[in-house]
């Protein structure tokens, strides 16, 4: 009888204890920026793909490649929306697209719309059509510092494909 109620005593002590005491799981916490890109001009027929980026740095690029090696080295120095291994934006002409982009906590300050005339990797057909900023006289990308658990909303971004903002290479 002794052994029979240390035996049921054991498997009431061991059959709750599946974690240890490990700490409870933290909570899914989700960041970014949200907004509306608008549409004007002439919209290009060789247009492949649209998609939105966002880089920790402003600076003068050597060219598209560097950006491309960056974004496709998996560096956290620029983020893409949608990932390069997701299909892009729309590209049906429409005259705006709301956009939710989630992004590490961090200040960004260079938050752009790209787009491809061809591959991906044909970093001769990639270029900046839109910037959160503005560019009417004097060229100013804006910064967003991006918090945990915050979305910043209002990042509207107009892409003129008649006026294209300056592109960040030298």
């Amino acid at each position: 009888m002794r052994k029979v109620l240390c035996l049921i005593f054991a498997l009431l002590i061991f059959s709750g204890c599946d974690k240890g005491l490990s700490p409870p799981l933290p909570e899914k916490v989700d960041q970014g920026i949200n907004g509306i890109i608008y549409y004007q001009g002439n919209y290009p027929d060789s247009l492949r793909e649209h998609r939105l980026i966002a880089a920790k740095m402003y600076r003068k690029y050597r060219s598209i490649n560097e950006i491309l090696n960056l974004i496709l080295s998996g560096s956290d120095s620029i983020q893409v929306y949608p990932p390069i291994t997701s299909p892009p934006l729309p590209l049906a002409k429409i005259d705006s697209l709301e956009y939710k982009f989630s992004l590490p906590p961090a200040t960004y300050k260079y938050i752009a719309v790209v787009q491809s005339t061809g591959d991906l990797i044909d970093s001769t057909k990639w270029k900046v059509v839109g910037v959160y900023g503005t560019y009417n006289e004097i060229f100013q990308p804006y910064e967003v510092t991006v918090k945990l658990g915050e979305y910043i909303e209002n990042i509207n971004i107009i892409v003129n494909y008649d006026n294209l903002p300056p592109q960040p290479f030298y």
